[in-house]
């Protein structure tokens, strides 16, 4: 069972993420933890420590559990039961990262709406809480059918940790599964989206050498993919092809030659995308 947090704001990219979730828990077995951190302003909180301090405290709780349980109520009719939600006043990053660390979560989930803006998704990346985190995240970015998942790999380096994430938490599943090589598309070449089989060479020949590697991890965890495609395009296009796709598992790159593209890619995903770090 994948024991997992999800953050929650009284928003509607929270909304979005919440009922993804309640989704995705039909074909996974996961056990989800609602969690909201309400941020106030070092001077917006009430001098001293004694009862005008708690009782501002207490009023501000109450409020933060009263918004979050009308989101959770709107679907409760589609969700499995839950623990009831963990509600803190702080620093939102701090709060999320000692939670996970003392309750050893595999999973965050966090909603965060689908407009492009790469600048807003490196400062995302780059944040404490991503940086610290002691377990992937799933970002989702729009209610989609979880059904069916895509691996995204553009080098060998990229497989293990993804694929052993991935069967980790996805286990005993019912979703579906595909394998795409990405590749950027290198100025005056055509743009590709074809089944490894037919890929171009030398196209073809990089890329199965990297999903006959995940083809191979996979295996020795009992998956078998569906299809293996390969992709050679700018970002923007190879994310639109993405959405097809209700899942999507990526790696997040450490080598500083690939992070300017895979970045760009992972921030033009228009779907749930679970980020997986080494």
């Amino acid at each position: 069972m994948i024991n997992a947090l999800i953050s929650l704001n009284a928003d509607l990219a929270s909304s979005i993420a919440f009922r993804y979730s309640c989704r995705l828990m039909k074909f996974v077995d996961m056990r989800l933890q609602a969690m909201h951190v309400e941020e106030v302003a070092k001077d917006e909180f009430p001098p001293g420590s004694g009862w005008v301090r708690s009782t501002w405290e207490k009023g501000l709780l109450q409020a933060a559990q009263e918004e979050i349980a009308q989101l959770i109520n709107a679907e409760k009719p589609h969700c499995a039961p839950m623990d009831n939600t963990i509600i803190r006043i702080g620093n939102r990053e701090d709060e999320l990262l000692r939670e996970l660390e003392e309750n050893r979560y595999d999973l965050l989930l966090e909603g965060a709406l689908n407009a492009f803006d790469a600048q807003h998704f490196h400062k995302k990346i780059h944040s404490k809480l991503y940086k610290y985190m002691p377990c992937p995240i799933l970002l989702i970015k729009n209610l989609v059918d979880p059904s069916q998942a895509a691996l995204i790999v553009g080098d060998i380096e990229d497989v293990h940790p993804l694929v052993a994430t991935f069967t980790r938490l996805f286990e005993k599943t019912q979703i579906k599964l595909d394998l795409v090589f990405f590749s950027d598309k290198p100025a005056g070449q055509a743009e590709i989206r074809t089944r490894l089989s037919e890929a171009p060479h030398p196209l073809q020949q990089r890329a199965a050498q990297v999903l006959d590697a995940a083809r191979g991890a996979l295996a020795g965890h009992g998956w078998t993919p569906q299809d293996s495609w390969v992709v050679q395009n700018k970002p923007q296009k190879i994310g639109e092809m993405l959405g097809d796709y209700g899942l999507v598992g990526a790696y997040l790159p450490s080598a500083a030659s690939r992070k300017h593209f895979a970045m760009d890619l992972l921030s033009r995903i228009p779907t749930a995308t679970l980020l997986c770090k080494p």
